[in-house]
């Protein structure tokens, strides 16, 4: 549910940009979206025991709202999501569904210099959550999150970023049916400011 109020908030803000009176300089008000691909390791336990390890891939989507504290460094919260489909079994019947690793939470980005073209390293942690947004009969699981990495903005507002999305939940009905995952993702990101 985290995920399409982001999208709502994403639409609306966007709806607005041209109020917004975005100045091109990377001090006040920042919004950035972004998407690419990802490669995920998902490790499911039951009770301290590890039962499955699966490696997928798929698309990865980045959306950050926050504001430039300065020109070189912004605080801002962050909505990450690694995308992958997986065998999904419901009584009887296994079928594939579209399931959906993230975190929202609070995250940072420090710019090497104070214009583009400029590296940057970046760090956020928060919630996290393992939803299947397209299937009403599965629980989400919920738990903690970190992220770490780094990018380059090769042109004002435009970005190539590599990020490690570190996640650990569990089922909100068995604390002891836990699923931790660590996805690496490389975005290219659109970034207003």
């Amino acid at each position: 549910m985290s995920f399409l109020k982001s999208v709502a908030l994403a639409v609306i803000l966007l709806s607005a940009t041209p109020a917004l009176a975005f100045d091109d300089n990377r001090e006040g008000f920042i919004l950035g979206l972004g998407a690419g691909l990802h490669s995920i390791k998902n490790d499911y336990s039951l009770n301290g025991s590890s039962y499955l390890t699966e490696s997928k891939s798929g698309l990865a989507t980045s959306f950050k709202m926050g504001g430039g504290i300065t020109n070189q460094f912004a605080l801002y919260f962050v909505r990450n999501s690694s995308w992958f489909s997986t065998p999904v079994t419901n009584g009887a019947t296994t079928k594939d569904a579209h399931a959906m690793v993230g975190m929202s939470g609070i995250g940072a980005t420090y710019y090497f210099a104070p214009a583009a073209p400029s590296g940057y390293m970046l760090a956020a942690i928060g919630g996290s959550d393992y939803a299947f947004p397209f299937e009403s009969n599965i629980t989400t699981k919920t738990g903690g999150a970190f992220m770490l990495g780094g990018g380059y903005e090769f042109d004002k507002h435009v970005m190539f970023e590599v990020t490690l999305l570190g996640t650990s939940v569990a089922d909100p009905g068995n604390s002891y049916n836990k699923v931790q995952s660590s996805a690496l993702q490389f975005t290219l990101n659109y970034m207003f400011y």
